[in-house]
């Protein structure tokens, strides 16, 4: 799994310049909230970002967050109060003693890339076997039918952003391995300001070919519903 320790503060800074759409998500999430799902965990909930937006459109929600890296619960908990619950823990091991209606990845841990006319499964593991681990874990916290969300993204690029107070966010990509099931890149993170560089960080991750995916989905014990009508998140169901 991917930490960000060491640029947790820069890292906040730049999701909150519009880097994701977290209402658009939350707009989504809130409609399956609406249906009488009540149970929310999300994994990978960082700084929590899209919890901020969703506790303002479902504050009768039960929520739970889950993150390794305990810098961004801090920053989550400060962003929502006593709202929800905040878990240290890693979605391949996790044991919450209790299931949800839904599960959310954001970005975090798993999200479907757009490529073309390809949905990849992007994850920061280095083995599908340890995805379909953490996959079927999830589906043990879910109750029965409960839904797995993951997000929509694009293609991982290269990419520059200027920050407020003169910080300039850029991240590089390199592919570093493919084979018939899976594509490998580095992704680096960069903040400067002035030409000095602030933090850096540099990741593994990866694109799950779309084949591959349904077969890991089906392996941990999910069947796919649909794409959201916002075109937010592809929508999975526990089997």
């Amino acid at each position: 799994m991917s930490e960000y320790t060491g640029i947790t503060d820069y890292y906040d800074l730049l999701m909150t310049q519009g880097y994701y759409d977290y209402e658009g998500m939350a707009i989504a999430v809130n409609s399956f909230i609406k249906d009488g799902r009540k149970k929310i965990l999300e994994l990978g909930v960082g700084t929590g970002l899209l919890a901020e937006k969703l506790k303002a459109l479902a504050p009768e929600a039960e929520f739970t967050g889950v993150d390794i890296t305990s810098s961004m619960l801090d920053i989550a908990r400060k962003r929502l109060g006593e709202w929800g619950k905040l878990i240290e823990a890693d979605v391949y091991n996790m044991d919450l003693e209790e299931t949800f209606d839904i599960a959310v990845s954001s970005g975090g841990v798993w999200v479907i890339n757009q490529r073309g006319d390809r949905t990849d499964l992007g994850n920061h593991t280095n083995e599908i076997p340890q995805d379909i681990k953490g996959l079927t874990n999830v589906a043990k916290h879910l109750c029965q039918e409960g839904l797995l969300l993951l997000s929509i993204q694009g293609e991982h690029k290269n990419y520059q952003k200027n920050l407020p107070t003169g910080i300039v966010y850029s991240q590089e990509i390199e592919k570093i391995g493919e084979n018939d099931e899976i594509e490998s890149i580095e992704k680096s993170y960069f903040f400067k300001k002035d030409g000095e560089t602030l933090a850096q960080q540099t990741l593994n991750l990866n694109y799950i070919k779309q084949w591959k995916k349904e077969e890991i989905m089906e392996q941990a014990g999910f069947t796919f519903v649909s794409i959201h009508e916002s075109q937010k998140f592809h929508v999975y169901k526990k089997q």
